[in-house]
């Protein structure tokens, strides 16, 4: 089984950006698959997704709450380590042309697009970013083709050495974010 990208039939809340599938993910058919993978917690815990959600939720969260999943390399690798400069570049215009024409596709952009790692942030610039903060970013990668606001997530991976607190206060401001978003657009 591919693990295939999932945008639906309408424009999205957050489209969730990962470096390239694990081999667990794309034999699955699920995103985040991966048992020692944290994403489906930080979501829970953040708010930015409620009830009971597990590693089968993506497709669920797609249709209830709007939330799509790509990689920028649609490669399956065991580690983001193996992943280098040119595999980045040689898959930057790929990358955008797949999320543009699902925009075209349903009419409109992602509201927010959160890469999940900060490494395929960094890596779709000239020359690459040295330093990326978490949370909502200024910059876009250049010839970037969404009219969305960009955020960086922390890496929900296991081998990603960081404390909860850490790894679950982008998730959460984001959260913050979108429902400060909701309030506001109800109030108009």
């Amino acid at each position: 089984m591919a693990l295939e990208e999932k945008y639906g039939e309408k424009p999205l809340k957050i489209l969730f950006v990962g470096h390239n599938p694990s081999f667990h993910s794309w034999e699955s058919g699920h995103y985040f698959s991966q048992p020692s993978n944290r994403f489906w917690k930080l979501l829970l815990q953040s708010g930015l997704a409620d009830g009971e959600i597990d590693t089968l939720n993506d497709d669920i969260l797609l249709e209830r709450s709007g939330y799509g999943f790509t990689d920028v390399i649609r490669t399956p690798n065991s580690s983001s380590n193996s992943l280098k400069r040119k595999d980045f570049v040689e898959q930057r215009s790929f990358f955008y042309k797949r999320i543009l024409n699902n925009a075209i596709r349903v009419k409109g952009h992602p509201e927010y697009l959160a890469f999940v790692g900060k490494k395929q942030f960094a890596m779709l610039f000239d020359p690459p970013l040295k330093r990326v903060q978490l949370g909502v970013q200024n910059l876009k990668p250049p010839g970037f083709p969404l009219d969305c606001q960009i955020w960086v997530l922390s890496s929900p991976s296991g081998r990603a050495v960081m404390d909860w607190e850490s790894r679950l206060l982008p998730y959460t401001q984001l959260a913050e974010t979108m429902q400060s978003a909701f309030s506001t657009s109800n109030i108009e």
